[in-house]
């Protein structure tokens, strides 16, 4: 086939295995990639189009193309040292058409629509909720899936016998384009202001300034005002209650630092988080915490710098988290007391919160306490701005 098809205008890359169908050994599905790219370098190898779906013998590491099924929207891709991430398929939103189906029962209903309007209107949802800044960003390819119904599927724009359009082409094609544009636009940065400094002293109101620039913070759920370790402070119940900005902060693909004067009213029964920034992935770029017996500033995939103590509850202790190069490093009450190696860099696209975490696009890990004197640095601080941090809050 290779062969045959060799000078097809188009034929854009190799997609070997789909999903778990046929595949019985992983080592060898990233043998076969291998043959497939020095057979052909000069297309895109897609060694496994839904690795992570549907009995998949798993990633063989191999290829040019990491490749999610995210029907669900909670499993996406992220790129890696070596492979663009894609979704190569999701979606999947049931609409019947009588007298236009294959003669046997639909079995995968997906989520079912009424009418060709919610069909649409789910599409387009769907399409600028989960793939639309995610193609500005990790996603090279995202592909819905199915462009007709088949054989026991619903899922398609048209129907089986290609007779009946199931959805309302225009706005469609507008935010497919929007999406197209998106992926143009990939190579151009974010704006992150790489520095802010939130008082925390306003004692009304559900705003808190950035004394250093624009990235003011709203308050959200039952934060309320309190007294703080210097005038007013934010006090969170643990069950929901947060400040965030209304984008990232700090560009935590280099080197920065994060400070927050903290209380607890209670030890967590996982962890608490007083401060971090929202990323796409499955774990924040960062998280300045408490849990599982000690302070701590984390990062993705268990690297975390520590320090193990019980604080005594309703105290104020400064925390400093700072990565500097591949190093963590936690500082408590302007004392370096815990150090271990980075992870790999995350890229930030979300808010900056204080009061709470999140995980697999969930809010979590609520802070029961006070928070006050959150600042942002996009620099690794020293020990010696650290020290001054702590000692120029006079308590």
């Amino acid at each position: 086939m290779m062969e045959q098809l060799h000078d097809s205008p188009a034929i854009v890359g190799w997609v070997i295995f789909n999903e778990g169908w046929g595949e019985w050994n992983r080592v060898e599905t990233g043998q076969i990639a291998d043959q497939v790219k020095a057979a052909d370098p000069s297309r895109v190898v897609n060694a496994h189009s839904g690795v992570n779906c549907c009995d998949s013998k798993g990633d063989s590491g191999k290829g040019d193309i990491l490749d999610h099924h995210d029907y669900g929207n909670n499993d996406p891709a992220f790129p890696d040292a070596t492979r663009a991430a894609m979704d190569g398929e999701h979606g999947g939103f049931t609409l019947r058409t009588p007298g236009h189906l294959w003669p046997g029962a639909p079995t995968v209903i997906y989520s079912g629509v009424a009418d060709k309007a919610a069909l649409t209107a789910k599409y387009v949802e769907n399409t600028q909720t989960f793939y639309l800044a995610a193609a500005r960003a990790e996603l090279s390819g995202s592909v819905y899936t199915q462009i007709t119904d088949v054989e026991n599927e619903l899922n398609g724009f048209w129907t089986y016998d290609r007779r009946v359009l199931k959805v309302d082409p225009g706005p469609v094609r507008e935010i497919n384009l929007r999406v197209v544009a998106a992926g143009a636009a990939a190579g151009e940065d974010a704006t992150y202001p790489g520095h802010g400094r939130w008082p925390l002293d306003e004692g009304s109101g559900t705003l808190g300034q950035d004394a250093d620039g624009d990235s003011d913070v709203t308050l959200y759920g039952n934060t309320a005002w309190t007294a703080g370790v210097r005038g007013q402070a934010l006090r969170f119940d643990g069950n929901g209650d947060f400040a965030e900005t209304a984008g990232p902060v700090l560009d935590t693909r280099g080197d920065h630092s994060i400070s927050a004067w903290v209380t607890l009213d209670r030890l967590p029964g996982n962890y608490a988080t007083a401060v971090s920034q929202d990323g796409r992935q499955t774990e924040n770029p960062f998280y300045l915490q408490y849990g599982q017996g000690a302070f701590a500033f984390s990062e993705p995939g268990g690297h975390r710098a520590r320090y193990v103590v019980t604080p005594q509850l309703g105290r104020w202790y400064h925390l400093v988290g700072v990565r500097a190069g591949n190093e963590l490093r936690l500082y408590v009450d302007g004392q370096r007391v815990g150090v271990t190696t980075a992870g790999p860099v995350t890229v930030s696209t979300g808010p900056l919160a204080i009061g709470r975490a999140k995980y697999a696009g969930s809010n979590t890990d609520y802070w029961a306490g006070a928070v006050d004197e959150v600042q942002a640095f996009g620099r690794a601080l020293s020990d010696s701005e650290v020290s001054a941090l702590y000692t120029s809050v006079p308590r």
